[in-house]
């Protein structure tokens, strides 16, 4: 089982955008995939059409974070193929509440584990920050993918992360890896654009993913018509590019 975390502290750089459209292609590829949602903003679970105040939602994850539910407790089946563990507000309040826990960086770890899970994937949305909750991401996955948008601001606090990941390799999962990083929202137009992918290559070498994923404005669409990109318009650039991404994760996977 592949578990990814798709991170990075900047917010706007498409983590939740390619969470939710990496999952489903994979799924359209044949794929048991199970998205988790770890922001309190919920994003990628109103994205996949998931209102938390339905009463036919029983539990988010920060139940079973903090509340000690099972994670097979808290899934719920998506009309777009995959099963997502949705979040909401609650999600917010998890930083402190298991800040005083034994072990508290591995209780997303511990989750995954304890519930037997049968899937292909398992894709984890973190939240725009280093914080706990993003730790417990990493500490659970195999691999993270960092999105980065086309701009120097986006990279200003990678070195940060960088550091992070290697604490959490040293201490507490030596057999995290880095998948890749790929360039995303970029303006197909732009000329500073491609010299930034440049500077990239330079910078990550093998692991910037050859496939770029450029401002389409069916994305934007099918967002706000709560669908992914492969359920809305499967004509669009934006589908042809997460579909090519989507391929590379799939090579570069265990």
């Amino acid at each position: 089982m592949e578990i990814i975390a798709l991170t990075n502290q900047k917010g706007g750089v498409s983590k939740t955008t390619s969470c939710v459209n990496i999952g489903t292609i994979l799924a359209e590829q044949g794929k048991k995939v199970l998205l988790i949602d770890l922001d309190s903003q919920g994003n990628l679970t109103s994205i996949l059409n998931i209102n938390t105040n339905d009463n036919t939602i029983r539990y988010t994850i920060y139940d079973c974070l903090c509340n000690t539910i099972g994670l097979s407790d808290a899934i719920v089946h998506t009309e777009f193929n995959v099963d997502i563990v949705p979040s909401d507000l609650n999600l917010s309040n998890a930083d402190i509440e298991l800040l005083n826990r034994n072990n508290k960086e591995c209780t997303l770890k511990k989750l995954i584990e304890k519930s037997y899970l049968d899937y292909d994937y398992i894709l984890i949305d973190c939240n725009p920050s280093l914080n706990l909750l993003t730790i417990n991401a990493l500490v659970a996955s195999n691999s993270f993918i960092i999105p980065l948008e086309a701009s120097i601001l986006s990279i200003y606090g990678l070195n940060q992360l960088i550091k992070i990941v290697k604490l959490i390799q040293k201490k507490l999962n030596p057999g995290l890896k880095n998948m890749g990083v790929f360039l995303a929202k970029v303006d197909s137009r732009s000329t500073l654009s491609k010299e930034f992918d440049l500077q990239l290559k330079e910078i990550f070498g093998d692991k910037l993913f050859s496939t770029i994923i450029h401002q389409n404005t069916a994305i934007v669409r099918s967002q706000i018509n709560r669908k992914p990109i492969n359920f809305y318009d499967r004509s669009a650039k934006g589908y042809k590019e997460y579909l090519e991404l989507t391929k590379e994760v799939m090579k570069r996977g265990n």
